[in-house]
């Protein structure tokens, strides 16, 4: 442990050291397909959903404003990425879907970004990897959810 506080402490210093160095490097994986790194991150949120998601839903999972979020997914609607489609559980509120188009970028994105990724974890034991996936994946949860098992 690099410091006297809660272990997390260090973790948090990390993480937020590493998520800038991430943006940075990964910026410009949209970049052969005309999309920002923002952009690219709101396609992937409607790429890989379990279901069509709204625009709020999206800003809630990334952290970000509803309106920034709204402006990029109006961004994608306009260059073909993405369509709003009418949502049955909501009046105001659209279902966002890939297009043809917003699949193909994505898939040029994402090869981009697996031989990056290649790159960067050469070396490093994939089962810690996937610990320290579900480890950072159970604090979001925790803390989106505001619960802690008893």
């Amino acid at each position: 442990m690099l410091s006297d506080a809660h272990p997390i402490a260090d973790l948090i210093d990390e993480v937020l050291r590493t998520q800038a160095r991430l943006l940075t490097a990964t910026a410009d994986f949209g970049a052969g397909e005309g999309l920002t790194g923002a952009q690219l991150l709101v396609l992937t949120a409607v790429v890989r959903g379990d279901r069509p998601p709204t625009v709020p839903q999206i800003a809630r999972s990334l952290g970000h404003s509803r309106q920034a979020v709204q402006r990029l997914a109006d961004a994608l609607v306009e260059i073909g990425m993405v369509e709003a489609v009418d949502n049955p559980d909501h009046k105001r509120a659209r279902l966002l879907v890939p297009t043809e188009r917003g699949r193909a970028a994505y898939a040029a994105a994402d090869a981009v970004s697996r031989t990056w990724a290649a790159e960067v974890t050469a070396g490093l034991d994939p089962a810690a990897l996937a610990a320290a996936t579900a480890t950072l994946r159970e604090i979001r949860t925790r803390l989106e959810t505001g619960t802690t098992p008893r």
